[in-house]
């Protein structure tokens, strides 16, 4: 487990370039309004980079737990979508508060939000997401695959 989180980390470092870059682009040439400044624009960054983290963690990370078919691809990113998008509500909540606490400037609160956000994803990946199967799942599915 400790290899997993030091790679986890390193993809948390890919996702947070991603999505803090896309963070700055969209408030600084396309969105001006509260709302699509600290609402719609981290939204968008962090999905964007829930999909550039999940493929790090499909084929890095937990590709040994993973059946590298594109039914288990998609149904594994479902989930791991859906599980890291509870967390953009964790991270507005965050973001928000930082801002209003410390008026950092947005690209600080985002990245101080990540962080947090980062650490539970983790753990919910390792326990929830990429779990490890058991012997007779493994044997089971690798007699279905070579018939």
């Amino acid at each position: 487990m400790p290899r997993n989180f030091i790679k986890f980390v390193l993809r948390g470092v890919v996702g947070a370039v991603v999505d803090t870059s896309v963070l700055w682009i969209l408030t600084t040439f396309f969105f001006h309004s509260y709302f699509t400044k600290y609402v719609l624009s981290p939204a968008i960054s962090y999905e964007l980079g829930i999909a550039v983290t999940y493929i790090i963690c499909y084929f890095w990370i937990w590709n040994h737990r993973v059946h590298n078919e594109k039914s288990d691809f998609i149904k594994l990113f479902l989930h791991y979508n859906f599980v890291l998008l509870i967390f953009i509500v964790i991270k507005l909540g965050l973001l928000a508060v930082i801002y209003e606490l410390f008026h950092f400037h947005i690209v600080i609160c985002n990245v101080l939000a990540l962080c947090f956000s980062g650490i539970v994803s983790f753990f919910a990946s390792e326990k929830y997401i990429f779990v490890k199967k058991d012997k007779k799942y493994r044997e089971k599915y690798c007699r279905r695959i070579k018939v």
